[in-house]
């Protein structure tokens, strides 16, 4: 959920009281927590960071295209590669599995981390959508050592520093009109 304000009040019972001002896009989300509540629940907080851009993304997808050639493999498995070896561990999702479960039959990006004779114990990385800006740029930087490692040609630094600005202009602009009243 996305939020901009927060307050902190006490009960008269001594309890404290966190009050959110939520961006419109995270009522839904908020609503339904509020009436599936059940026992405890772990709350964290951290600062807001813009989601990758599109262009970031094609990007990625092209140096994927390039390595996928040179190493004469499918586009999926070096994506998937990728995401394991730069991308960033997805929050809480270790998950074990019956051994002989093939994890990626139902999410892309997993790595091995273990076991035992009945299970197999698996880390969950997040999916490029869900990364934010830096997040992303360590991914696209990654790959793009991965390039040159195989003498792939690349965005200058120039042209990469042009591509996360054009990222960050694009972010600011949103910002700009949702303060506006205006939707992206």
């Amino acid at each position: 959920m996305k939020a901009s304000r927060f307050t902190l009040t006490q009960t008269y019972q001594g309890d404290w009281v966190l009050g959110v001002v939520l961006k419109k896009e995270s009522v839904t989300d908020a609503m339904n927590l509020c009436d599936n509540q059940n026992g405890d629940y772990e709350l964290t907080i951290k600062k807001y960071r813009p989601k990758r851009s599109l262009s970031a993304n094609a990007y990625f997808h092209v140096l994927c295209g390039k390595l996928a050639n040179e190493l004469n493999t499918d586009l999926t498995e070096i994506k998937k590669m990728l995401v394991c070896r730069y991308g960033v561990i997805a929050e809480n999702t270790e998950i074990r599995l019956p051994r002989g479960v093939n994890p990626t039959d139902f999410y892309p990006y997993v790595e091995w981390v273990g076991g035992d004779d009945q299970t197999d114990t698996y880390v969950l990385f997040k999916e490029t959508h869900k990364m934010n800006t830096s997040e992303f740029a360590r991914l696209i930087n990654g790959t793009i050592d991965e390039c040159h490692t195989l003498g792939i040609e690349t965005l200058s630094d120039d042209e990469l520093r042009g591509l996360y600005a054009q990222a960050d202009k694009i972010h600011k602009d949103t910002e700009k009109g949702q303060r506006n009243g205006l939707q992206p």
